[in-house]
């Protein structure tokens, strides 16, 4: 994407993707965190679930029955079936078609005052994937970024928009809802970071149940405030 300035277009590729998109929308301490809870209160039905998925979510180094995997386990059960609950969620077809039906772009923010941050969580995405404004926007590079949205219209006021705001915007999204760490290319935005990383009283920050942030005017880009 980062020597071509485009998405993938072969399906096994696109495929590829759209699974490694899926994992950052679950793979976060906080909601691998929320998934053991989960795993925990609901053991006996969890097991059961996973029992009748195991077939189609064993690795090849896994046993061949569920009954063998649990007792090879040796006290670690609720950490397989953890794994194989997030795979299991990875690789929803749902969410996956979902995500392949939507428009993808690459954009890029160049002779910019400042470079995108990243984080532990890297993915500034809209409440869910089947509304008029859905979106996902994740940066792939310090001056590049990958966007999937329903409508072209949205891609296209990203692109309109000045780059200095785009990544301004972007930035604000990835310090929000980063959890433990942001990550940037050198130290410029320190105080920016310092000062929204996690929530602030200057930017307060309301979650939902799955510790999640969504956005829902991505077009109104924050102003390059402390």
């Amino acid at each position: 994407m980062l020597s071509t300035a485009a998405p993938p277009v072969d399906r096994r590729r696109a495929s590829a993707w759209a699974r490694f998109l899926m994992s950052l929308l679950h793979r976060h301490p906080a909601r691998i965190a929320l998934l053991r809870q989960a795993v925990e209160l609901n053991m006996d039905e969890t097991v059961e679930s996973v029992r009748q998925q195991y077939p189609s979510l064993r690795g090849k180094d896994d046993p061949e029955s569920f009954e063998e995997y649990i007792a090879n386990s040796r006290g670690r059960l609720q950490d397989g079936v953890l794994a194989l609950l997030l795979t299991r969620i990875v690789d929803s077809e749902k969410v996956g078609n979902a995500l392949l039906a939507m428009t993808w772009a690459v954009g890029a923010a160049q002779r910019t005052r400042f470079r995108f941050l990243t984080s532990d969580r890297p993915l500034m995405t809209s409440n869910g994937l089947g509304h008029r404004e859905s979106l996902l926007v994740l940066p792939i590079s310090p001056q590049s970024y990958f966007i999937a949205a329903r409508r072209t219209e949205t891609i296209e006021t990203f692109r309109l928009n000045k780059p200095d705001d785009v990544i301004a915007g972007v930035n604000h999204a990835i310090c929000l809802q980063a959890e433990e760490f942001v990550i940037g290319h050198d130290e410029a935005q320190k105080r920016f970071v310092d000062n929204r990383l996690g929530g602030s009283p200057l930017h307060p920050v309301v979650r939902d149940s799955r510790g999640s942030i969504f956005w829902e005017n991505p077009h109104k880009f924050d102003p390059w405030i402390p």
